[in-house]
């Protein structure tokens, strides 16, 4: 089947009115983009991840459906994007110690982090079935989208879908995590206890 790519252009002028914040927004905005992005220029898969605590947590994406759904800072590409808001091209994963292997028909892959200044709000993953694929130009185009994801992030509609991200990945760990005892039952056995010497 003949993919048909958009222009450079074209894709950031839709994008761009894509991130205007609304209030009738249906909360799918992030949806929208790696669909644009994925039938536009024909990537093999693309995701969003969004930073949540020591982690980013995948968002959306298009492409097969990968195994893996987060990735703690520092860890593969997606993650060390997370912690130090590098962009990373990768022209053949197979030379990649720090690519984290999800598909087998990646060739090549470029990560890019979601920022304002210093602060990093999130990753977006862009993979190819073809090596070398990302030229300067496709560089340059996801850089432009990356800082539009940003600068939505920190609207109040950006920050409902951040703040949502933060409270799936505290619900996870709470559910992981071995129960501990609240901090306030053991001050009052301490309490008890020392009330039980005092009267000894």
């Amino acid at each position: 089947m003949t993919k048909h790519y958009r222009s450079v252009h074209d894709l950031l002028t839709s994008l761009k009115s894509l991130l205007v914040p609304s209030p009738s927004a249906d909360g799918r905005v992030l949806e929208e983009v790696v669909e644009q992005l994925y039938e536009g220029r024909g990537y093999f898969w693309i995701g969003i991840y969004l930073a949540a605590g020591d982690k980013v947590i995948r968002q959306c994406f298009r492409g097969p459906v990968p195994p893996c759904h987060s990735f703690a800072l520092g860890v593969g590409n997606v993650g060390t994007a997370g912690r130090t808001g590098i962009t990373k091209i990768i022209p053949d994963v197979s030379l990649d110690p720090a690519y984290s292997m999800c598909f087998l028909e990646t060739r090549s892959e470029i990560v890019l982090a979601l920022k304002i200044g210093s602060r990093i709000l999130g990753v977006i993953d862009v993979e190819s079935d073809r090596p070398d694929a990302f030229s300067s130009q496709e560089r340059a185009l996801l850089e432009q989208v990356a800082d539009m994801l940003a600068r939505f992030l920190t609207t109040d509609q950006g920050k409902r879908l951040s703040r949502k991200a933060r409270e799936k990945s505290n619900a996870a760990k709470a559910e992981t995590e071995p129960h501990k005892r609240p901090q306030s039952a053991r001050a009052e056995l301490s309490r008890a206890a020392v009330g039980e010497h005092s009267t000894r």
